[in-house]
């Protein structure tokens, strides 16, 4: 399916019924990495699996992508469809933006996942590394920032079927859907601060390998947001719900079946 919101052409599925929940997909990947997630539980719950701006089969406008910017795209994208509330799940990028949704359409949200990110904004470093990525999806193309972020997406032992997906998934994306994200990622505030006035039941999820956003971030983000949870996947890294699917969906359902008893 697809809409326009904010000017972009914005592809996205809408699969299932009963309470919505709404998937919001990782750096630099698209709505498909959820596939394994809508398979298990369409049957109980009306998913909406966005491709985010410059990825999959969304537009791509020129310029930075920032977090707010995006999180607005959901919030329309929920106006599009008609729905009030809807229980936010993102995943690394996903939970930059869902953090940014909370910010601003918190309303908006009913519950919330956080999975395999961080509420810090970038060091400098952190910054002049996304830079350096921008243009090297500028000169290069969607093959060098797969050649170079998978080692780091997924855990050691992973194997190479995960990888294989990654890949595909990573050069379907343009140079500039790519670049944009990064630069809109390099931009993002502090979420800390904002934390603890959450109001609605969270869920943090975290792969016990994940180099990118380790376990102690996710126990940060825990002890911030009042009564939040935290669930740490055995074995896997920063793409647990690609990594790890049951074990993920299992997670994700557990906490989805408290909110909707």
């Amino acid at each position: 399916m697809e809409t326009n919101i904010n000017g972009i052409r914005v592809r996205y599925e809408d699969v299932g019924e009963g309470p919505a929940v709404l998937l919001v997909h990782a750096f630099p990947l698209a709505g498909a990495m959820w596939r394994p997630q809508v398979e298990a539980l369409q049957g109980s719950y009306r998913l909406i699996v966005p491709d985010l701006r410059g990825f999959g089969g969304s537009d791509a406008p020129p310029g930075p992508a920032t977090m707010d910017e995006q999180a607005d795209d959901l919030a329309a994208l929920l106006d599009h469809l008609g729905l009030a509330q809807a229980t936010i799940c993102g995943l690394s990028m996903g939970g930059y933006i869902a953090m940014a949704f909370m910010r601003r359409h918190a309303a908006r949200a009913r519950a919330l996942v956080l999975a395999d990110t961080k509420a810090g904004a970038d060091s400098d470093e952190g910054r002049a590394g996304r830079e350096a990525n921008a243009r090297l999806a500028e000169s290069e193309g969607a093959a060098a920032i797969a050649d170079k972020m998978i080692p780091g997406l997924v855990a050691p032992g992973a194997g190479q079927g995960v990888r294989d997906t990654l890949r595909s998934m990573i050069l379907a994306n343009t140079p500039v859907g790519i670049a944009a994200a990064l630069r809109g990622m390099a931009m993002r505030p502090d979420s800390f601060e904002g934390l603890p006035a959450i109001a609605v039941p969270t869920l943090v999820i975290v792969g016990e390998q994940d180099g990118l956003t380790p376990p102690s971030e996710a126990r940060a983000i825990s002890m911030a947001i009042p009564g939040s949870q935290v669930v740490v996947i055995s074995g896997v890294g920063h793409l647990s719900s690609l990594e790890a699917p049951v074990a993920f969906t299992a997670a994700l359902r557990d906490f989805l079946g408290e909110q909707h008893r």
